[in-house]
């Protein structure tokens, strides 16, 4: 018997599954990588802001939303100042200092046509409003630095 064309078709039977795990990894690689810019570009909003407070604490919001914007622009705030919530007493320290936190969040447009699909509800990504694009948050704890006075 002869069997011309059976690599062909095992090919085309295994090739759509090899190329929907390589890309998947490629995929979660990404979003890794954008997860860790997240995180730093939050850490570094939070230690601009916990430098930067002031006595009245005005609205901080504008400030800090610029600034984590330059690091990564497509970025935004969930939560900033005091009137937002972010502004919360140490529980280490009792009443007398405050931390700064800073919830991030960045909307990452996923890349491959197949992986897209499957990895579009990770549960690294919480609920976007496109449907191939993955929100990723991160949420950063900084204490307010006030001067020592006696």
């Amino acid at each position: 018997m002869k069997q011309a064309g059976q690599v062909t078709i095992e090919v085309l039977l295994i090739l759509p599954v090899f190329l929907t795990i390589v890309f998947s990894i490629m995929e979660i690689g990404y979003m890794s990588f954008r997860l860790i810019m997240l995180n730093h570009a939050a850490y570094e909003t939070a230690r601009y802001g916990s430098l930067t407070w002031t006595a009245p604490p005005g609205n901080r919001c504008p400030a800090l939303t610029a600034f984590i914007e330059r690091i990564i622009p497509e970025a935004t705030l969930a939560s900033c100042g005091p009137d937002g919530g972010s502004a919360r007493t140490d529980p280490q320290s009792g009443d007398v200092n405050y931390d700064l936190v800073i919830d991030a969040s960045d909307s990452v447009r996923l890349l491959f046509p197949i992986s897209n699909v499957l990895l579009s509800r990770p549960p690294i990504c919480k609920e976007s409003r496109e449907p191939l694009h993955c929100t990723l948050h991160a949420v950063v704890r900084m204490p307010i630095e006030h001067p020592i006075t006696r």
